[in-house]
């Protein structure tokens, strides 16, 4: 199956095809300066916020001024283009975007979205979906629309559509064979033909295909058709032909490349490197892809914790020497899961619990959980651990506690959905970093209100303000599709916290508009051990801006969803989002 895979992966690359750069590649060496004027450009660098004048050559920023004659150390005597196009816009550092999954994006991009909030992705719309009745209808269309064998569709969620089982869906559709992915990607349900197509249609053939090492069996229920959590990755599996298709993954690749683009993000971190396919299929498909000199960003490839087999820095030193380039790169850092899904309510929630009294889940039980980080930790790894509730932050942050401390080292809190004061304040005090999830307030403030949390933790869902009060590094992530992958969106819900239904919650945990692009920049390259490469425009670094229509600094926070991208420039390289 994963040579099958890996075969499909090659031959959809060939097919992809490129961005086109507006410029030729500079020169390998700093004879040749190109100077990019701009209105402004911000370089989020506290010692010199911004200038007029950027030198770049060889990929790099050379010196950043405030005019011409200031650049004359890097331009006397030198080839010099002092290129005009931007003199009347704005240039930023390429957004920085920590917690990606393009295994997961790829895989995704092709479904139709069916979900509670609109979606613009690259050459179409969804519009938002709100009720049983709506949905319902809705999942209709799309079926009459497609000739899939096997029908796959994103989106759904229990408090804006209703509940769905393999019952509801043999009702809506006996005579196709359906799978209903969840608005988490943490769950899908499918109906019976879809089980029998996957051959697990019957109970004893479900219960074997999940009744494996690692696989809570309460997390794949035959009755329901509902398969999660520890069993999701199996069910990934036995979806595979239907998603990995040569034409879907092309057409994956393409968008996922656009979508970057047309949102200026030039670095990303997949957060789930080897999760999906397995090392040796994803690596050379992301290697190939990344290694295009048309593809204007850069990915630092972070395993799961089970990926990576035997000492963990041989393992480092193999797979980097195997695949590793300058925008397809590995490092010690891995990535742990604690609890559950927050979008499904599988997080783990202290008392008083959920309204409804249903239990939260552990993706990874907490005596593993700690074995795991003794075992990177010991190694001289970082750590990036996925923890959504209250509960699942008090088993994590006493199992960092008891790690040695060791400077050189990260612990990076990954999405943290639901944190008490207290708990904030222990990451403070602990050096932490976190890397959030800003998009639950938005679409979930509303409706966790109102079932499973109530109105004061619902409300303070996000304490981002909490933590930066506290001086705690903060990165914004779209974890997609959790969120779009859209630094700016993701800035706009952290520092005005308005919900879908134009609600503002717990308006002391926004973000300050500072915090908020620090969080998609510098501050976002920190927590994925970039700080020294990308997120600010300082000599040395990556010459990686975003051109944008507008000072997002005096636009203000509410305005941060209307800023305009033209596209990004990249090692030195314009490339136009258009």
């Amino acid at each position: 199956m994963r040579y099958w895979f890996l075969v499909v992966m090659v031959a959809c690359l060939a097919a992809v095809s490129p961005v086109h750069a507006k410029s030729e590649p500079i020169a390998s060496t700093y004879d040749d300066i190109v100077v990019y004027e701009a209105a402004k450009i911000i370089t989020m660098e506290p010692g010199y916020p911004q200038a007029k004048y950027v030198a770049v050559s060889d990929g790099i920023v050379v010196a950043v001024a405030q005019n011409l004659e200031e650049l004359a150390p890097w331009t006397d005597g030198r080839r010099v283009t002092v290129d005009r196009q931007f003199a009347s816009q704005v240039l930023m550092p390429g957004f920085v975007e920590p917690h990606i999954h393009p295994m997961q994006t790829i895989m995704m991009l092709p479904l139709p979205f069916i979900s509670p909030e609109a979606w613009d992705l690259p050459g179409r719309h969804y519009p938002g979906v709100k009720g049983e009745e709506e949905y319902d209808a809705r999942l209709r269309e799309a079926l009459a629309e497609s000739e899939e064998e096997l029908f796959i569709t994103w989106g759904h969620h229990r408090l804006f559509h209703g509940e769905m089982t393999r019952q509801k869906l043999d009702a809506i559709a006996p005579d196709r064979a359906v799978v209903i992915w969840q608005r988490s990607f943490h769950e899908i349900i499918a109906n019976t033909k879809a089980l029998e197509l996957l051959d697990i249609g019957t109970q004893k053939a479900f219960v074997a295909e999940f009744d494996r090492p690692g696989i809570d069996p309460s997390h794949a229920d035959f009755a329901t058709g509902v398969i999660h959590e520890t069993a999701l990755f199996n069910g990934v599996e036995k979806l595979r032909p239907y998603l990995f298709s040569p034409q879907k993954m092309q057409q994956g690749l393409v968008e996922m490349r656009q979508m970057m683009l047309e949102n200026g993000v030039t670095t990303s971190a997949d957060l789930a490197f080897g999760g999906f396919g397995g090392i040796e299929a994803e690596a050379p498909l992301f290697k190939s892809f990344y290694d295009q000199d048309d593809t204007p960003s850069r990915i630092l490839a972070i395993p799961v914790a089970p990926s990576v087999e035997g000492d963990p820095n041989d393992w480092l030193a193999r797979t980097s020497g195997k695949y590793g380039s300058e925008k397809f790169f590995f490092s010690d850092r891995v990535k742990l899961f604690a609890d559950g899904a927050f979008f499904a309510q599988f997080m783990q929630m202290n008392p008083p619990g959920y309204s409804d009294g249903h239990e939260g889940k552990w993706i990874t039980e907490p005596d593993v959980l700690e074995e795991q980080a003794k075992r990177f930790w010991d190694a001289g790894w970082s750590l990036h651990t996925h923890v959504n509730g209250d509960k699942g932050a008090d088993v994590l942050l006493g199992i960092l506690e008891r790690l040695p401390e060791r400077e050189a080292q990260d612990r990076v809190l990954e999405h943290l959905g639901y944190s008490t004061e207290a708990q904030n304040r222990r990451i403070g005090e602990m050096g932490l970093m976190v890397s959030a999830q800003p998009n639950y307030i938005r679409i979930l403030g509303d409706a966790y209100a109102r079932s499973g949390l109530g109105p004061d933790r619902a409300a303070q869902m996000n304490r981002l303000g909490s933590l930066e009060r506290k001086g705690v590094p903060l990165g914004l992530h779209s974890d997609f599709n959790m969120a779009p992958i859209d630094p700016l969106y993701l800035a706009w819900v952290a520092s005005t916290r308005i919900t879908l239904e134009g609600n503002e919650k717990a308006p002391q945990e926004r973000l300050s508009l500072e915090k908020a692009l620090r969080a998609i920049t510098i501050e976002a390259a920190q927590v994925i051990g970039l700080d020294d490469q990308v997120g600010s425009i300082a000599s040395g670094k990556k010459a990686d801006f975003v051109v944008l229509d507008r000072d997002p600094f005096a636009s203000g926070a509410k305005a941060l969803n209307d800023v305009q991208i033209h596209g990004v420039i990249f090692e030195g390289r314009w490339f136009s989002a258009q």
